[in-house]
């Protein structure tokens, strides 16, 4: 009853295959830093309350590390399935990077990379990848803000079968006193395959210090056919930069902002949207037709202004083709979802996140292919709406009695010791969440729940081993606050701890309508097998005509598009 006809995607393998808010121009002084532009290359009620290279060394593995130191119409999509075989010629590989982690001021400090063969205990699991005979070419990007780039800061590595890749070497230079964060990231086509994070101290007057070798496995390096990554990061000064990745490699755009500050402007969407969802709905006096045109000129409005002139081009030469988007970011201020691509004659076919599967990616991240459903949990607290109950029901129904039920939870300590436990399975949310300026917090029958209360499983990555999908159908629950050097949330807590999939909402939504997206949703993931990204776009469609209300684009997917469940 949620979906129009045509013939649904699936699960199954293909065979293996081989104000403004911005100013895009970038000043002379932006090109030389290390930040993102170095390289050039009940009804009506909503879900809220209120130097030198190393010398050769060897792992533990014995690994010798660093010798010398389609088309989108209105209807049902009919896309390919993803890719899902890991195809001959596997072999386990490391993704390796090393940096001092100590350096005085105007040192220049080389940061080395290499793909090796061996398997890891440690790390962040990442896509595996079949290896052909010519091997694979891989994209290398280095995001480095408080440090000088000496060069590119995006390479390209070839890795053949049976031996270790070559070294990359990045150079950068030691400009600004403090504690600074260097993130490397591989990816294959337009598919993210994984990342590593080191630190670097920089002081006056203090001696360089090596830093460890630090790895992390890549299980696979197989690319999604048409799957593209826009990658969107901050640098040290407030500049971003937006670079598109697919098939093709795309140089970096650099953004600056104008004029105030973006966040304060995405919140003033967000009310608007809350008040919308307010007042929208069934029997409702709201103009729907209006309504719509609002919704969408908001959507123009940001594409326009929160995407580069060049990464908008470069969007639409790839636009026929692209299967599904990944937007990896942290300190995030834009509504992706929201989005409504439109320049001149070029219009797609309507919302970004109505036209084409669209989910997000943070740091920490593990790339995760199947959703194991072995049992459901569901957080259902004291003073939750009305239709929890019935969307509780409705899920139930849907998992079958294959799937094991875990009851309700309505405590505090009952989630936490869960979630610690390292749960597998479904963990579903149907309640309200207040998100303030404070973040997130649920009142639950023994206390506030908030996302400091995930820090001892994100540590622990209490999650990792289980890989449980997590749907947060609550107000906000995809909002995050800025937290010392990273973003606090339901979402990243969740994702670090091990989560293999997060849902949640960006703005606050009506409970009508948040039960009929979860209803919509787990009826193509769970009861058609459709893909993690497919099903959420589907759901999305099922609903957008609910009355005007904005909900349908609230929700804020994290994940692989090609994650698929798999119940006993």
């Amino acid at each position: 009853m949620y979906v129009g006809e045509g013939e649904p995607a699936s699960c199954e393998p293909d065979a293996p295959q081989a104000e403004p808010f911005f100013d895009s121009t970038p000043t002379p002084e932006e090109r030389n830093t290390a930040g993102p532009d170095a390289a050039q290359l009940p009804a009506g009620a909503t879900r809220q309350e209120a130097a030198v290279p190393a010398d050769a060394r060897r792992l533990s593995n014995g690994s010798e590390l660093f010798r010398d130191r389609p088309s989108h119409g209105s209807g049902e999509p009919s896309r390919k399935p993803f890719q899902q075989s890991d195809g001959p010629g596997w072999e386990p590989r490391l993704l390796l990077a090393e940096l001092v982690e100590q350096a005085p001021l105007g040192r220049e400090i080389p940061l080395h990379v290499q793909v090796t063969r061996g398997d890891s205990k440690g790390g962040a699991t990442l896509r595996a990848f079949p290896l052909a005979a010519q091997g694979v070419q891989l994209l290398i990007t280095v995001h480095a803000p408080g440090l000088l780039a000496l060069g590119d800061l995006q390479q390209e590595l070839v890795v053949l079968p049976g031996r270790d890749s070559d070294v990359l070497r990045f150079g950068l230079r030691t400009t600004t006193p403090g504690l600074h964060t260097v993130t490397i990231r591989a990816f294959h086509g337009g598919t993210f395959l994984g990342e590593l994070r080191a630190q670097i101290s920089v002081q006056a007057d203090t001696p360089a210090r090596d830093g460890p070798v630090i790895s992390t496995p890549l299980t696979t390096l197989a690319f999604d056919p048409g799957e593209m990554t826009l990658q969107v990061l901050k640098g040290a000064d407030g500049s971003f930069s937006f670079q598109l990745l697919s098939e093709r490699m795309y140089a970096p755009e650099s953004f600056r902002l104008q004029a105030g500050d973006a966040r304060a402007v995405t919140e003033r969407i967000y009310d608007e949207l809350r008040r919308t969802a307010a007042a929208a709905g069934p029997g409702a006096a709201t103009d729907h037709e209006q309504a719509r045109r609002r919704l969408r000129n908001l959507g123009v409005q940001l594409w326009a202004n929160a995407v580069p002139d060049a990464v908008r081009r470069q969007f639409w030469e790839e636009a026929d083709s692209i299967s599904a988007l990944t937007i990896v970011g942290e300190h995030d201020v834009v509504p992706w979802e929201l989005l409504y691509p439109l320049d001149d004659q070029q219009e797609g076919d309507g919302f970004l996140a109505e036209w084409m599967p669209v989910v997000r990616r943070v740091f920490g991240q593990d790339r995760v292919r199947t959703l194991s459903l072995p049992q459901a949990a569901f957080v259902v607290p004291p003073g939750s709406p009305p239709e929890a109950a019935q969307e509780v029901a409705a899920l139930r129904a849907t998992l079958g009695e294959g799937v094991t039920d875990g009851g309700t939870l309505t405590h505090r300590a009952a989630v936490s010791s869960l979630i610690e436990g390292g749960f597998s399975g479904l963990l579903h949310f149907a309640c309200h969440n207040a998100f303030t300026s404070a973040g997130s917090r649920v009142a639950m029958a023994d206390g506030p729940f908030d996302p400091i209360d995930l820090a001892y499983a994100t540590q622990s990555h209490a999650l990792r081993a289980s890989r449980p999908m997590v749907f947060f159908n609550a107000c906000r629950s995809a909002g995050e606050i800025e937290w010392f050097s990273t973003s606090l949330g339901w979402a990243p807590q969740f994702l670090r701890a091990g989560a293999g999939a997060f849902i949640g909402t960006l703005w606050p939504v009506r409970s009508d309508s948040a039960l009929l997206f979860a209803d919509a949703f787990y009826n193509q993931f769970v009861g058609k097998g459709q893909p993690l990204g497919e099903a959420s776009l589907r759901a999305r469609r099922a609903i957008r005509d609910h009355g005007g209300d904005p909900t349908w684009l609230a929700y804020a997917v994290y994940g692989s598009p090609a994650a698929c469940a798999a119940a006993p």
